[in-house]
């Protein structure tokens, strides 16, 4: 995404603002990321989740999926509330893991570093200047990308994250099956129900307290092995906070 012409040429490239955020509840659990691009009028928003990963993994999904997006070189300024991303980048901390075959210390290998080889490779095509901002602070954009990830983390179509299997897998863990995943995640979504109990429009947002509505969802294709879908869902239009229930459920 872009909104002109670009070159390589720092004065000549168009300029992108890139607001990220990832979520995964629990932590590793159910996950998802959520990105917005800024270009001129353009704008452009971004989502996918994964059944089974963990928040840093999903703040770095965002990032390089937002840079991704971009098809000609750009001057960025990344927007991200995780300062495991942003300190990372900034102390120069992923490339000295690069050039230790991504090991931290003699004995210690880096986390993600599947993701962050990704990240590389695209960050090399672009000049980045990341800025981190704090999460659920108000910032209308970064708010945004919160409600983006956890609404993909939520959705019925999450994908395994493959990395996170093989990382856990190499460390000599072991990785729930595709059943046990989603009765794990039914199972978090059941807890998380317990303690809020969003069933109706008029009760409070748990995160910033205004009331919150009904929503219907937008239509669209069912996919192959899908169950059920909702119909509709709660949405707080305070913070944007989105609320799935069951009885919004329906079969396909």
């Amino acid at each position: 995404m872009t909104d002109e012409k670009t070159t390589t040429d720092p004065q000549a490239m168009s300029h992108v603002i890139i607001y990220t955020d990832g979520a995964a509840e629990p932590n590793p659990g159910p996950g998802g990321y959520g990105v917005v691009l800024l270009a001129g009028k353009h704008r452009k928003e971004l989502s996918g989740g994964f059944r089974r990963t963990t928040n840093n993994r999903m703040e770095l999904m965002g990032v390089i999926v937002g840079l991704e997006a971009l098809t000609k070189p750009c001057l960025v300024t990344l927007y991200s509330d995780s300062k495991y991303v942003v300190e990372s980048v900034e102390r120069g901390s992923v490339q000295k893991w690069s050039k230790n075959n991504w090991f931290r210390t003699k004995s210690e290998k880096a986390k993600n570093a599947d993701l962050w080889e990704r990240f590389l490779a695209i960050y090399s095509k672009h000049k980045v200047r990341f800025k981190w901002v704090k999460g659920h602070a108000g910032v209308p954009e970064n708010e945004r990308c919160d409600v983006l990830a956890v609404a993909a983390a939520q959705s019925y179509d999450t994908q395994p994250d493959e990395g996170y299997i093989r990382e856990i897998q190499a460390s000599g863990g072991t990785v729930p099956t595709m059943a046990a995943s989603l009765v794990h995640k039914d199972a978090a979504s059941a807890a998380a129900a317990s303690n809020i109990t969003h069933k109706e429009a008029g009760e409070p947002c748990r995160k910033c307290g205004t009331p919150i509505i009904k929503k219907p969802t937008k239509p669209k294709a069912h996919k192959p092995g899908q169950t059920y879908y909702y119909a509709w869902y709660l949405s707080c239009p305070g913070c944007n906070t989105m609320y799935m229930v069951d009885e919004a459920k329906r079969k396909v």
